[in-house]
């Protein structure tokens, strides 16, 4: 539980070089499974982090002199009510409405971090949310609950972003404002991540089957 769960490492001799002193592992949930990803926060490069805990953070991407990278914010990707009941109550990890980890990657596009809860799929189907979060205040830019767990990453496009999630339908919704443009069933569990390139989405499916679909609104 004091084992840092995001470290840095120098790419040609491996030395240690920086890790994070967040307390992410003393909250995580089950399992760390995010990749981290880079970007920008205030114009200074930034590591996006999706916690085993359910929190979205942005370090700095040089660790200062205690070998420490800087936490420069941390969101909670899961709404209140995943977290607690009405009275106050914990909501038991695990089960259809409590709370989730962060599994996809986290992606930075046009100043703003995309990201999505999931769990382990033997946990089963559940309430998901997909965040907008601003790159520079860590603050929701907008919120989207109208899916289910998701341990794929979103891909963002042409103002458009596209999200599976493990109930096996693709969103696509509209990058600046989270307005939903359309849903597709895949009719199938979804455990892969949306690809967009030449004015189609791809999408793999548990079924063993990869669906075309054509990009846009």
């Amino acid at each position: 539980p004091t084992a840092p769960s995001l470290i840095a490492v120098d790419a040609k001799s491996g030395k240690l070089v920086g890790k994070e002193a967040a307390g992410i592992s003393e909250r995580t949930l089950h399992c760390n499974w995010s990749s981290p990803s880079t970007g920008t926060v205030k114009g200074k490069p930034a590591v996006f982090f999706g916690g085993g805990d359910g929190f979205l953070y942005a370090f700095g991407a040089k660790a200062g002199k205690d070998g420490v990278l800087p936490e420069l914010w941390r969101y909670d990707a899961n709404p209140p009510e995943y977290r607690k009941k009405d009275d106050g109550e914990p909501v038991k990890y695990g089960t259809h409405k409590g709370p989730s980890e962060i599994i996809g990657t986290p992606v930075f596009a046009g100043g703003c971090v995309y990201t999505v809860i999931g769990q382990d799929p033997e946990s089963g189907d559940g309430l998901g949310m997909l965040s907008c979060v601003d790159a520079d205040t860590g603050e929701a830019k907008w919120t989207y609950q109208e899916i289910s767990r998701s341990i794929s990453t979103p891909s963002v496009h042409g103002g458009l972003v596209y999200i599976a999630d493990f109930a096996g339908q693709i969103h696509c919704l509209d990058a600046a404002s989270g307005e939903k443009i359309w849903v597709h069933d895949t009719l199938s569990r979804i455990w892969g991540s949306t690809l967009v390139t030449d004015g189609k989405v791809y999408i793999g499916t548990e079924d063993g089957e990869v669906i075309v679909l054509k990009a846009g609104k």
